[in-house]
Formats: C-alpha cells, structure tokens, sequence
C-alpha cells in the first residue's frame, strides 16, 4: 500500500506588523514569496492557504492563470475555491478569528486539506525546497508513532516548516478554546509541539536538502528582505 499524496498548508494570516505589508505578496527577484512557496511545491496537488483576508490573494493567484474551481468537500465560510490549468486545486480560507496568530491558521487549514498527512508552510518562506518538503513528509509518514517532524535550524525548532497528521487540527483547536475560555494571549505554535509526539530532525538528518537554514527562514522584518534580495542575487 502506497502512501497518501500529502497535502500543503500555507499559513499567511499574519499582520506583518515590522515589515508593513503582507510577506507572502512581497517580491523576492521579481516572483512573489508565495508563488515561490507554490513552485517549489508544484508535486503537490491539494492546497489550502490560511490568509485573514482573501480577496489580495484571490487576485494575485488569479494573475498567475488560477481560476475559480468546484470542491467536492464542505469547506468553511468564505473560502475560495481555486483550480489551475495544471489541475492543481487550491482552497483560499479565511482565519474564522483575526489576529489569533499562526495556531488558528494552522488548525483551519488542517481542517481544509484533503490529505491524512500535511506539510505546513509559513507564507514568507521564499527558499524551501520540494527536497526540504518531501524529506518531512516521508519522515513522517514512516513514523506512526509521532504526530509531527519539525525540524531544528538557527537554533530552534521551525512549526511553520513541518510536517502534521491532519488530526493536529482537533489538538490545535482544543489549545485555541482553552486560551479563548481563560482570555489569555494567543497560544504559539511552540505550546502546540509541547502537546505533540514530534520527531526533530537537523541538518545531518535530512541530507539532499541543501541549505536548510535558509530553507526555514522567513521575511518577517527589512532585515530578513535584505538577506532574500542578496541571497537571490547570488543565485
């Protein structure tokens, strides 16, 4: 038995506060970080992109040939469902609770994917890799005893560069209503692992996939924009 195509979940609902627009639609050499993300992982049919507002997404990905679709699968309020000529399927869904932070984009495109299996992606990724992608996911699905393979780059764990069982979504869900019922702050994504089997993986364990700490980082303050413009630069 041959295992399940995964599914690919975008988290980009964040405000951006220190960089002043949304990362995903920031241009790195001229290509969108999104568009980036959505060509390194072009082997990967099923799509959900977490955003809090759809239309700037809608239209950028209508600009790239991808045209409104029909899904088979309840979806939730306000989502968009999108196909491209490729026959690649994408579903835009909105954050049901603004500015609850990476969890609840998380759990709602968890809920979205189609997949038992998901990798899940920050939107401000510009230098991962399909190798980088299919490395966790394999992992994972080799692993039945963990729920999660995250890998460690900069010193840190990366949850927004993982691989998740779809039934993370009900975990993440519960963290989420847990911090709604005592009104404290919203729960981050490292609260999650803690509840979480998860295999961390570094550099020496994922071979073949090039640069894996510039594979994890993200363009989340000017700082971060200039490293992706010289880095790109360099080719």
């Amino acid at each position: 038995m041959t295992d399940p195509a995964p599914s690919l979940v975008i988290v980009a609902g964040g405000r951006a506060r220190r960089l002043g627009r949304d990362k995903p639609l920031v241009e790195i050499g001229g290509r969108a970080i999104l568009l980036r993300i959505l060509d390194a992982t072009s082997h990967i049919a099923d799509v959900v992109l977490a955003v809090r507002e759809v239309p700037p997404f809608e239209r950028a990905l209508a600009a790239e040939g991808w045209e409104p679709g029909q899904e088979g699968t309840a979806r939730p309020p306000g989502a968009v469902a999108l196909r491209h000529p490729s026959g690649r399927s994408l579903v835009v869904v909105p954050d049901p609770v603004p500015d609850l932070g990476p969890l609840a984009g998380l759990a709602s495109g968890l809920t979205a994917a189609r997949s038992p299996i998901c990798v899940a992606l920050a939107g401000d990724l510009p230098f991962v890799t399909a190798e980088l992608v299919d490395k966790l996911t394999d992992r994972l699905a080799r692993a039945p005893e963990c729920d999660a393979v995250v890998p460690r780059a900069r010193d840190r764990a990366q949850p927004l560069c993982a691989a998740y069982r779809q039934e993370v979504r009900d975990i993440a869900a519960r963290l989420l209503a847990e911090s709604s019922e005592g009104s404290g702050p919203s729960p981050a994504m490292m609260g999650l692992l803690d509840r979480l089997r998860v295999r961390y993986v570094g550099a020496d364990d994922l071979p073949g996939v090039g640069d894996l700490e510039a594979a994890t980082r993200g363009v989340d303050s000017p700082g971060d924009l200039a490293w992706a413009t010289r880095r790109m630069a360099r080719g």
